[in-house]
């Protein structure tokens, strides 16, 4: 009873004077309660995003190719066309929140984690009345010491080179490792290793884009490798992949297997006494397209013989962060893929190079809210040596708590 009182009165004082916690995995700041030997941390925050899109070369559907900067739905056409088509979007969708049980048991620390938000899986919502949205899960995860069990981002990925933005990526997008996902997870000091769910990406011969086909009969997980390190006050990280990938009849009706494997740098630098920071990540490989861009080129094609055939991959992106005062700052970046298509096995419409930039101003009048602008320009070009062209302009709102 008297704990269980204590916790009450803590969760009052907590609330009442906006105390804060860091919760894990660069959660926004949070409120915490003792609920007997569990600590439960909770926070989240929302947000308001409002962006004015030009797309050069055709039409864009209400959704996340409009919601955030995904390079695959950049309309493209020969550079004599002229369909350029205009929108401005409201929305609330990427509103975040989570949940994070902490407790010691035997010896042991136990641990969990629940992130979700409205925009991932979007359902059957639309702009017309209510404008409500499914809520999606993004993380899911037990701790225990130095394990990691269910989904998270995955180990071939740094976060702490994240460039700060207003998409809801929170990336340059193209140039990106992006990937969460179920794994197995164990972390010895600098060291990081996982198992991690496969999943394998295919372009049909001469057809769509290896995105849009994917077959589940992998019987190996992906395997990632991982070692966090600093030099001066500079954080860097190298991680490699190595993977299955399989066909066994779901796409294009061949049986084949073939083995992916890729490698990252990336990191963050601090440039001297100016608070300024240089953040970057360079990646590369075969057959690992499903981590890299959103999936934007795939893993591997069936070529002309019947086999699958690794997708060579290239790419990698470099920002800039400047704070102009206490309150206010900026990024600026670019960023880039690359897709070896060279073997004509890709149909037309596959993308073969994205380039994309950004610059943005941020004002922080509190500490929990930000308030910013964004400009975001990107070129899309397809293996037919198609183009097209985005110019955003994003407005954001976002309070944590």
């Amino acid at each position: 009873m008297k704990n269980a009182m204590w916790a009450r009165r803590r969760r009052v004082l907590l609330c009442g004077s906006a105390a804060t916690l860091a919760a894990a995995s660069a959660s926004p700041a949070a409120f915490a309660a003792e609920i007997g030997d569990v600590t439960l941390t909770w926070g989240g925050y929302i947000k308001l995003d409002t962006l004015y899109s030009r797309f050069s070369d055709g039409p864009v559907v209400q959704g996340t190719g409009r919601d955030t900067y995904i390079p695959n739905q950049i309309p493209v056409a020969a550079d004599d066309a002229e369909d350029a088509h205009t929108y401005l979007d409201f929305h609330a969708k990427e509103t975040r929140l989570f949940l994070k049980a902490d407790t010691a048991v035997e010896g042991h620390k136990l641990g969990g984690y629940l992130e979700m938000d409205f925009i991932v899986s979007q359902g059957a919502g639309n702009e017309s009345v209510t404008n409500a949205y499914n809520p999606g899960l993004r993380r899911a995860y037990i701790t225990f010491d130095n394990w990691l069990l269910g989904q998270d981002w995955s180990t071939f990925q740094n976060m702490t080179a994240i460039p700060e933005v207003l998409d809801f990526i929170a990336f340059p997008t193209d140039g990106t490792v992006f990937e969460r996902q179920p794994m197995i997870r164990y972390t010895a000091g600098n060291f990081v290793v996982a198992l991690e769910n496969p999943e394998t990406t295919v372009a049909t011969n001469g057809g769509g884009p290896a995105y849009a086909n994917t077959d589940d009969n992998n019987v190996l997980p992906d395997f990632v490798a991982r070692y966090n390190f600093k030099a001066a006050a500079a954080d860097f990280t190298i991680a490699g992949l190595a993977r299955q990938l399989v066909d066994k009849g779901q796409v294009g009706g061949i049986s084949d297997k073939a083995v992916g494997y890729g490698a990252s740098f990336s990191g963050k630098i601090p440039l001297g006494a100016s608070k300024n920071d240089l953040r970057f990540m360079v990646n590369g490989g075969d057959g690992i397209g499903r981590y890299l861009a959103l999936n934007t080129v795939g893993d591997a094609v069936i070529d002309s013989d019947g086999e699958l055939d690794t997708i060579r991959i290239f790419s990698g992106y470099v920002a800039l962060r400047h704070p102009w005062t206490d309150k206010t700052r900026s990024s600026i970046g670019v960023s880039h893929l690359s897709a070896d298509t060279d073997g004509g096995d890709l149909g037309p419409g596959a993308t073969e190079k994205v380039t994309s930039g950004f610059v943005n101003l941020l004002y922080s009048p509190v500490a929990k809210l930000t308030v910013g602008t964004e400009l975001r320009y990107a070129e899309r070009k397809t293996v037919a040596g198609l183009d097209g062209e985005l110019m955003r302009l994003q407005f954001s709102a976002k309070y944590s708590f």
